[in-house]
Parts: structure tokens; sequence; C-alpha cells
């Protein structure tokens, strides 16, 4: 599928438009531009959009591409109902055009909309220049994945620090839970032996009383034979 759009290409701005819609309303969210942008190539994307708003195969996270002489067109259908629709020179690596859409969409930026207008707010609109400014440049995108994988090292560190400091918690918690069982279990004990030694007096005074009676029963038998 390609284009006859010539577009001015600017190197340092590899960048040149990007679109973002609702497919459901057929509306525009909104439209990036680097400055130099031909009316034509919007006509074309506004175009292209309209076309993909009617399409009947909208496979999610595919990914497309619409070439020209200078630049490339991009799409892709995204979660819930968005259209991406880049426009970078041919120059521009692929890779990075679908990664500063998934970033764009991770972010969760077409949501940032004015409830009247249904347009990107303007802190929605700030936040997706800062993006693009940032993957206009490609060598600038390993240094910023290298400060995502030094954060993402350190959010796992604290991770697993949180999970030991829980982990201590609990294990103070289940020290603590089985101290006051022991405790409880010792105050049984004691109880249980002191009524266990009442028990066994009871039972040796009535023993004793027995053989006390016994025997005098046995003095008694022993002197009335004798006296007699």
């Amino acid at each position: 599928m390609s284009t006859d759009a010539d577009s001015v290409t600017d190197d340092k701005t590899p960048i040149k438009y990007l679109l973002i819609g609702d497919s459901s309303t057929n509306k525009i969210i909104t439209e990036y531009t680097s400055g130099n942008t031909q009316p034509k190539t919007k006509k074309e994307i506004n175009q292209i959009f309209n076309k993909l708003c009617r399409s009947q195969n909208k496979k999610i996270d595919e990914r497309n591409k619409i070439t020209s002489k200078n630049e490339n067109y991009y799409f892709t259908f995204c979660k819930p109902d968005l259209i991406y629709i880049l426009l970078a020179n041919n120059q521009y690596p692929e890779r990075y055009v679908f990664e500063l859409i998934h970033k764009v969409n991770e972010e969760n930026i077409p949501s940032m909309v004015n409830d009247e207008t249904r347009e990107l707010n303007p802190s929605g609109r700030q936040q997706l220049k800062g993006l693009i400014e940032n993957y206009q440049n490609p060598s600038n995108i390993n240094k910023i994945a290298e400060i995502q994988n030094d954060v993402n090292s350190l959010k796992v560190d604290m991770k697993k620090n949180i999970n030991k400091m829980v982990e201590s918690v609990e294990s103070v918690e289940n020290l603590q839970n089985k101290s006051e069982q022991l405790k409880l279990e010792s105050e049984d004990y004691k109880k249980n032996s002191v009524e266990l030694r009442k028990i066994t007096w009871w039972q040796n005074f009535k023993l004793w009383i027995i053989i006390i009676g016994v025997i005098l029963i046995i003095v008694g038998i022993v002197l009335v034979i004798v006296l007699t």
C-alpha cells in the first residue's frame, strides 16, 4: 500500500506527525506536528484515519506501514477503540515508532482529555510532546532505556527490600503470637498443677483416714480379745 506524498524531510525531526483518534466515534483526539508538515500530508493522514475508522478488520496491536518516497506512515489499533497514525522519515527505525506508540498508550495519554471538547488537555499535550521529543533522536532512546533499566532495577531492589521487611515483620508477629501462646499454655499448666496438687492431697488424706480407721479397728479387736 503506497502514497505519493512528498513532505519535506528533516533529519533533526524524523517524527513528522502523530494522530491519535477514536475509531468508535470517528473523532480525532489530538494531532502532533513537528511544524514543517505540509497541508497535503495532513489531508492524507486524515483520509487514512477516516478509512481506518470504517474498516471492519481492526486487528489490535498489529503493526502496519504505508510507504512513500521519503517517509513512511505507520498505524496500529489499540484498546479501547484507539487508532495511532505516525509519519516519520524512512530512515527512522520502525521499532522505535511502535515503541513510542506503546509508551503513549501505556501512559494512558489519550485518556487525558477535556470533558467538554473531548480533545487532549494541555497536560496531556505537554506529556505527549515530551515523549515525542525524546524519540526524535534515536541516540537518546538508548540513554532513556538505560535510565529506565536503572529505574526498573531500583524498583526491583526496593520491592525485594520491602518484601524482606514484610517477612521480618511477619516473623516478629509470629514470634509474638507463639510467645503469647506459650504464656497462655504456661498459665494453664500452672492452674492445672495447683488443682492436681489439691486432688492428690485430698486423695492422700482420705487414704490416711482409712489406714488409721483400720488400725483403730484392729487395736479394738485386740483389746476385746485380751480383756475377755
